[in-house]
C-alpha cells in the first residue's frame, strides 16, 4: 500500500503569537499532527477544527487556508508523494497512541538534520502512515479489558499497581492478567508500564521539562529510582533518550 510513497518534506512548526494557516494549493499530500494549540483549517469546501493529539490529512491540488486566528499553536508536518491517500480512513481523527507518532516524527526529523539517505526519510514516512492506519482500524477488544486500559491510559502519570486496579475494577489479578494478554498480548504489569513510559516520553518530547519535574510529576517519589525505571525500560538514560531526539527542523512562519 506505501510501497511508492516518497518523502517531499518534514518539519515542526511553532506559531510566534498569534498565526493562522497561509492560503495555498500544494502537489502533495500532507499531515498536520498537533501537539499544542489549534488548527482552524478550510480544505475544499470542509473547514477543520484540529486540536492536540489530532491529525489531519490534505489532499494534493486542492485549495486550503487558514479560517480562524489561533495562538500558541504547534505541530508536525510532513509532505509525501504517491498513491497512499489516507484520507478515505482517516482524514481528521484523534490519534489513541500520540506518543509512537511524536516520536517517529522526531526520527524523521533527526533524519532529516543528520542527511540520512532518501530510502531512509522514505521508510520512516511509511512507518508514520502506516502506524496512522493502524489507530484507524478497529479492533476487537473485551469491553473489560478496553475500560481499564483507558483507566491506566489516564492515570499512567501515577505509580499505579496491579493490586490497585484489581481493586478499582472487582477483578481477580490472575484474572486481569490472562484478559490482558488475550486482548494485548501483554500482562498487565507490562501495560501499565508501557503506559507510564508513554507519559514520561511523551512530556520530554512534548514540553522539554526538567527530568526532576518529570519525575515528580510521573509519580516517583526518589528522582534515581525515575532514572532507574527509565533505563530499565528504554535501555538508555534519560539524557541520552534527550540527546537522541534533540534535533529538529522547527518553522514559524
Amino acid at each position: 500500500m506505501f510501497e511508492d510513497v516518497k518523502n517531499c518534506g518534514i518539519g515542526k512548526f511553532v506559531s510566534q503569537g498569534e498565526w493562522i494557516h497561509p492560503d495555498r494549493v500544494i502537489d502533495s499530500y500532507e499531515i498536520i499532527f498537533v501537539t499544542k494549540g489549534e488548527v482552524f483549517l478550510c480544505e475544499g469546501n470542509e473547514e477543520y477544527h484540529v486540536r492536540p493529539d489530532e491529525v489531519l490529512v490534505l489532499q494534493p491540488n486542492l485549495r486550503h487556508y487558514g479560517t480562524k486566528v489561533s495562538k500558541d499553536t504547534e505541530f508536525f508536518w510532513l509532505h509525501w508523494y504517491g498513491n497512499a491517500n489516507l484520507s478515505s480512513t482517516i482524514k481528521h481523527r484523534k490519534i489513541e497512541n500520540p506518543y509512537v507518532i511524536s516520536l517517529y516524527f522526531r526520527q524523521l526529523l533527526d533524519a532529516r538534520v543528520t542527511q540520512k539517505s532518501t530510502e531512509g526519510m522514505d521508510y520512516l514516512t511509511r512507518l508514520i502512515l502506516i502506524e496512522l492506519s493502524s489507530n484507524s482500524k478497529k479492533t476487537d477488544v473485551s469491553h473489560v479489558a478496553e475500560q481499564i486500559a483507558a483507566w491506566i491510559k489516564a492515570n499512567s502519570h501515577l505509580p499505579i499497581t496491579e493490586g490497585q486496579i484489581a481493586v478499582q475494577f472487582g477483578y481477580n489479578p490472575d484474572y486481569l492478567n490472562r484478559l490482558f494478554k488475550t486482548n494485548f498480548s501483554t500482562s498487565l504489569k507490562q501495560y501499565i508500564n508501557e503506559k507510564r513510559m508513554e507519559c514520561i516520553k511523551g512530556l520530554m518530547l512534548r514540553d522539554h521539562l526538567p527530568l526532576k519535574e518529570i519525575a515528580a510529576r510521573t509519580g516517583f517519589g526518589e528522582y534515581k529510582y525515575f532514572l532507574k525505571f527509565f533505563k530499565y525500560h528504554e535501555k538508555i538514560t534519560p539524557t541520552e533518550f534527550y540527546r537522541q531526539y534533540a534535533n529538529l527542523h522547527i518553522n514559524s512562519k
